[in-house]
């Protein structure tokens, strides 16, 4: 009887030793500095000007070239370590940029990326670095996003990776106060005065794409048009007879649910896709 109970004292020993190194090697890889992971994986990154912290929690400066004067701002992450139990890296997240602040969890697997909640606004300069629209000086509220978009699996075949591409899950509204809108098409810039809209987001499949929706009400409920984005990031616009009948210049007759103006550009210009 003693030699069993010696031997049954020795097991959790050598198990809380083994608890104990997981727990050590764990806690010492968060303490790594974040700009040593930036340097080691991503060396060449024209995005990212500075780092400070480390992997648990830190900060970056960022700077994307969208337009002549490059988009700036700050991020700031505090890591999410139970989501290593479905495979994926997981942070709460706050952006910066001028006036826009977001906030939300952010998510990367081996062949996804999602955005979690995120909510907060983009301010009126923000979105002039990101299309090349004349928009109203008025912010954009954005309330509980929640995006996946999927690169497609590496393991899987050619054909089957291709049709996993793109947004798999969509979520959340964006609503905008509106104002006067100066919208380029072709060689002409057409102006409109918006009125306030709610942008619902949503996951749509079209033409075997797995595409983000954004579809464009007014404060009555009322379809004002439709905004898709794919795998590629390409921006399809479809405005209806009812928003157009704002714009000055427009004599055009139609029912006011009827798609008049349909324009593909891409969503990003000056950058290229990732």
């Amino acid at each position: 009887m003693p030699q069993v109970s010696a031997s049954s004292h020795k097991r959790p020993r050598k198990l809380w030793w083994l608890v104990g190194f997981i727990l050590f090697a764990l806690f010492a890889i968060l303490q790594m500095p974040a700009s040593w992971l930036v340097e080691k994986y991503a060396p060449d990154t024209p995005y990212v000007q500075h780092v400070s912290g480390n992997l648990w929690q830190g900060s970056i400066i960022w700077q994307v070239p969208l337009t002549a004067i490059p988009l700036t701002g700050t991020a700031e992450w505090s890591w999410q370590p139970w989501h290593l139990l479905l495979g994926k890296l997981g942070a709460d997240v706050d952006i910066h940029s001028d006036q826009t602040r977001l906030n939300g969890q952010v998510k990367v697997g081996l062949d996804s990326w999602q955005v979690v909640n995120m909510s907060g606004k983009i301010a009126p300069e923000t979105l002039a670095s990101v299309v090349d629209w004349q928009l109203p000086n008025t912010p954009i509220q954005v309330n509980n996003v929640s995006l996946k978009r999927q690169s497609g699996s590496t393991t899987a075949s050619t054909e089957a990776s291709s049709n996993n591409a793109g947004f798999s899950e969509a979520d959340g509204q964006l609503i905008w106060v509106g104002g006067e809108v100066g919208y380029p098409s072709g060689n002409k810039v057409f102006y409109l005065t918006m009125p306030v809209m709610r942008a619902e987001l949503s996951a749509e499949q079209k033409n075997n794409k797995n595409l983000l929706h954004i579809n464009l009400l007014n404060n009555q409920d009322k379809r004002l048009g439709d905004l898709y984005i794919d795998n590629d990031m390409m921006l399809d616009v479809s405005l209806t007879q009812r928003l157009l009948e704002s714009m000055p210049e427009y004599k055009g007759q139609a029912p006011q649910d009827t798609p008049v103006v349909s324009v593909r550009q891409p969503l990003l210009t000056g950058l290229g896709t990732r």
